[in-house]
């Protein structure tokens, strides 16, 4: 007498058949998508260049319309730095690190990201593309140039204001 269950006779016995269909993944799972939003960033920042916080500012509120909205509205004077929220993206890390290791950026001091030659020509590449990262590059142009150094530390350090 057979000790298995009908649902392994069944499985046994039955055809399947695969299609390799392909996975979503998010965008701040992608390299690509993190090396050039990083590029972009850096590319419209004063002077080519920006410090983490202000990539760790944009990198969190670029990836949704939200994130967008928070950050227009905090430059228009409409939200407070303690209405809208920040965090550390994981990705953009591992995206500067490879950025660097490509030779796209170089990190001044451990603190302040710049654009080298090849990296500008890759982020003006990146920018000049129609219909590739337009929303995000339609925020950065307009964010990245009006976000300064002491602002940043007025977000990310709001027990300043309190």
């Amino acid at each position: 007498m057979s000790r298995e269950s009908p649902f392994l006779d069944i499985l046994n016995t039955s055809k399947f058949t695969f299609t390799v269909r392909p996975e979503p993944v998010a965008g701040d799972l992608r390299m690509a998508w993190g090396m050039a939003i990083l590029l972009l960033s850096v590319f419209y920042s004063r002077g080519k260049k920006a410090s983490f916080q202000k990539l760790q500012f944009l990198a969190h509120n670029v990836r949704l319309e939200e994130g967008r909205e928070e950050a227009l509205g905090l430059i228009a004077g409409r939200y407070r730095p303690l209405d809208v929220s920040v965090r550390v993206e994981p990705w953009l890390n591992r995206a500067v690190a490879l950025s660097h290791s490509m030779g796209l950026v170089s990190v001044n001091k451990g603190s302040v990201v710049v654009l080298t030659d090849e990296g500008r020509k890759a982020a003006e590449a990146v920018a000049k593309d129609s219909g590739v990262l337009d929303a995000e590059k339609a925020f950065l142009s307009e964010v990245a140039p009006k976000l300064t150094d002491g602002f940043m530390k007025t977000v990310w350090r709001p027990e300043n204001l309190v």
